[in-house]
């Protein structure tokens, strides 16, 4: 029997509903059925090969005009003619599609609506109608609306073994994921790693002996959560967190690309994340103004500051200078598709920017929109802002002042005789203080937008005006603006669209982020991206509790914090179980605390702190590491400074795109021209080497052992439990006080200073 014989009587088997009898029934394809049922086995299993952009044969299989016009082998079906339908002949035959043919019930489907003169729905086919293996549709779960669900009931077993009780709604989430998995949480950390723990998460910093010894001797009922309430209430938590965002927007202070110049006043806008973090500003407002503070408040200086955000990538000097008009537009689309990239990206996970050059081949974002949101963006360029003008008497007061004040220590470290990188330093910071202007966008008036067929400026298609993605429930993607709205009310509608409480992925997005850093992994591993080619949810109940929980605490991060930092879920211990890494190897189920290493710049923080050479001042021009010069593009050499203006915490360190720090990058510094929602995590000997020659490092080992002697006094015990106390944020037991009092005496002081700072229990917060 040939194919041609066997594709006939398996034609007459399903025609006649002898086949498959699970199927034999469905009626003739009318409109209805052809939109929720043929259109729907296409879209699942053809139209990824078959439509617009990818014509696999020759062949769309979108809209009825272009079946019926077929492809390269000629016409792709007969109405009522299964035999001779060749779209028939390929399904029946396997042939099509190649790796994963179409079921039997599938299969009778089709075969009806050919048979039955196969009527059409609607034309074109709306691929984004239906999610399947391939792609998500509009009934994906990140885009509908935020429901609570209730905080579920979990087993007996575990409360009365592990946990007692649940700290609150995070921990029955938790706990009903895990006895579905027949799992146990882990129990409490011992109070001194939980202290520590706590400190470095929050503030980026470890404990300090006093503030330790304070904490393990408070014995009072609620003085874990009072501690939660005091460093969420201190200035080194935003210091801590702004470090996160600036991750996450890809901020950096030099241009990029090849002349890669330096930007002296981009720390204005860093501070100003501080500062709002500090101030718990409601994450709605928080967006808000890094998209339009210009329009939303014109005459509040710090309200510009905010839009630091959209100035914050790369500029190419290069491709803007260009003489040709062409490459320019180039240059111009690659600029919007880096602001449309970050904003969707960070403040909605969603990689909007995908629909570029066609319809987004994975997520529900049609062309048009992505050109809908660069519309809003048409007369936003990077730019300088000045201050002057809009700063009250006041302000230039306190900025002038300050810049006096670095004035005089360039000239008392002149008299003293401190290095010449110091009184550099100084000078610079007395300079950049005296500027009243930042790196952050020029307003311009819109220009028409339209789309560009495959993303070429060159080829204008239809215009289009500012609106959001229709495929978000729950918030209009219309902006109703006038066509001749200005660049600043554009952004403002967009901020607002964005940051509305109905659109779903607004507080889906960053409430996942919290968890990610807190945990280290989100509930969606892919921070940046919630759409489907991102991470599946481990606990799905979780988020949606978690997001609408944000919406009902008006926005406030903090009190998201607060509630993550008291659970019992993020109070367990890291300790390893067999009989959990067996079910849950990567502890996606969070039976126990992932430890986690410290962040390239928390263990600097954190070698500066316990040498004791860190200072707490807050603020202001960061330093610089490097030298440079400018011979047409500008040229970094990186160096380790010496100098007490070079021991601020790492936030305030000057980043630049092409001057990379060797000991910052050997622990996983990122690339401040990407954007990082998820920081590497690699083990390599660079990093023991680092710790153990790098001048930094050895720096801080003469430093610490010198601080030990001061403070310590002349006995070696106890020198070495004040040593403990300061790394490790505990007492030594009985047997490292005794084996380390020994070494001291064979080799001395400062090498077992530098080997404590190589040690794991020091980079690593369990």
């Amino acid at each position: 029997m040939n194919k041609s014989d066997l594709r006939k009587i398996i034609s007459l088997l399903i025609v006649s509903g002898t086949f498959f009898h699970a199927v034999v029934d469905p009626v003739v394809a009318g409109d209805q059925e052809f939109d929720s049922s043929v259109a729907a086995i296409l879209v699942k299993r053809c139209t990824e090969c078959h439509n617009g952009f990818d014509l696999k044969g020759g062949l769309d299989l979108l809209s009825k005009t272009a079946v019926e016009k077929g492809g390269d082998s000629g016409p792709t079906l007969e109405a009522g003619d299964l035999e001779n339908s060749l779209l028939w002949q390929r399904i029946a035959s396997d042939e099509m599609p190649p790796e994963h043919p179409i079921p039997q019930e599938e299969k009778a489907v089709l075969a009806k609506w050919i048979s039955g003169g196969a009527n059409w729905g609607t034309d074109p086919i709306d691929v984004f109608r239906y999610s399947s293996e391939n792609r998500a549709g509009y009934d994906w779960w990140s885009l509908q609306p935020i429901t609570r669900p209730d905080p579920p009931e979990y087993s007996r077993r575990i409360s009365k073994q592990k946990w007692n009780v649940a700290n609150n709604s995070i921990d029955n989430f938790i706990l009903a994921k895990l006895d579905e998995h027949r799992l146990l949480p882990s129990p409490p950390a011992e109070k001194e790693i939980l202290v520590r723990r706590l400190y470095l998460d929050v503030t980026g910093l470890p404990p300090s002996p006093h503030d330790l010894q304070n904490a393990l001797v408070d014995d009072s009922t609620d003085a874990y959560e009072r501690l939660v309430d005091r460093l969420l209430s201190s200035p080194t938590y935003g210091e801590r967190w702004a470090r996160h965002w600036l991750d996450v927007i890809r901020f950096g202070e030099s241009q990029g690309f090849e002349r890669d110049k330096l930007r002296k006043n981009s720390w204005r806008y860093r501070d100003w994340v501080i500062d709002a973090l500090n101030q718990d500003m409601p994450y709605d407002e928080f967006t808000k103004l890094q998209l339009a503070g210009d329009e939303i408040a014109r005459d509040d200086m710090y309200a510009r500051i905010a839009t630091g955000f959209l100035g914050a990538g790369e500029w190419d000097e290069v491709g803007f200078s260009q003489r040709s008009p062409v490459f320019k537009r180039v240059v111009r689309q690659d600029q919007l598709e880096d602001m449309t990239s970050a904003i969707t990206q960070t403040f909605l996970g969603l990689t909007v920017n995908c629909a570029r050059c066609h319809d987004h081949k994975f997520d529900p974002i049609l062309q048009k929109e992505y050109y809908q949101i660069t519309a809003a963006l048409a007369g936003t360029f990077h730019g300088q802002d000045i201050f002057v003008d809009v700063s009250t008497p006041a302000e230039l007061d306190d900025n002038r002042k300050k810049s006096a004040v670095y004035e005089y220590r360039q000239n008392l470290a002149k008299e003293i005789g401190l290095s010449d990188f110091e009184i550099k330093q100084l000078g610079e910071s007395k300079e950049r203080y005296g500027d009243f202007s930042q790196y952050s966008i020029k307003s311009q008036e819109p220009p028409e937008t339209h789309i560009l067929l495959r993303g070429d400026p060159e080829t204008r298609g239809e215009l289009v005006q500012p609106a959001g993605i229709k495929s978000l429930k729950g918030v209009s993607a219309e902006f109703e603006l006038p066509t001749d709205a200005t660049d600043s009310r554009r952004r403002l509608a967009l901020a607002e669209w964005i940051a509305n409480k109905g659109n779903p992925l607004f507080a889906r997005t960053m409430v996942n982020r919290l968890w990610h850093y807190h945990f280290g992994t989100g509930l969606v591993d892919t921070p940046n991206d919630l759409g489907f080619n991102g991470g599946q949810r481990s606990h799905p109940e979780l988020l949606e509790w978690l997001a609408d929980e944000f919406i009902q605490q008006e926005f406030s991060i903090k009190s998201m914090h607060r509630l993550i930092l008291t659970s019992a879920t993020y109070k367990q211990s890291s300790r390893s179980r067999e009989d959990a890494k067996a079910v849950d190897a990567g502890n996606r189920l969070v039976w126990r605390r992932t430890p986690r290493r410290l962040e390239s710049e928390s263990l600097r923080d954190t070698l500066l702190a316990i040498s004791g050479q860190l200072t707490s001042e807050m603020h202001g021009p960061g330093y610089f590491d490097f030298t440079t010069f400018n011979a047409n593009s500008q040229f970094y050499e990186v160096f380790d400074p010496v100098g007490e203006s070079f021991n601020r915490r790492s936030v305030y360190r000057t980043i630049v795109r092409s001057g990379r720090s060797p000991f910052m990058d050997t622990f996983d510094c990122p690339d401040p021209s990407t954007k990082s929602p998820n920081r590497s995590v690699t083990t390599t000997p660079l990093q023991a080497l680092a710790l153990m020659n790098n001048s930094f490092a050895t720096r801080a080992s003469t430093m610490l052992a010198n601080r030990l002697v001061y403070e310590a006094g002349d006995s070696v015990e106890d020198q070495v439990v004040y040593l403990i106390r300061l790394a490790y944020s505990r007492n030594p037991t009985d047997e490292e006080t005794e084996d380390l009092v020994q070494v001291i005496g064979q080799v001395g002081l400062v090498p077992v200073c530098r080997a404590v700072l190589n040690s794991n229990e020091l980079v690593l917060v369990r």
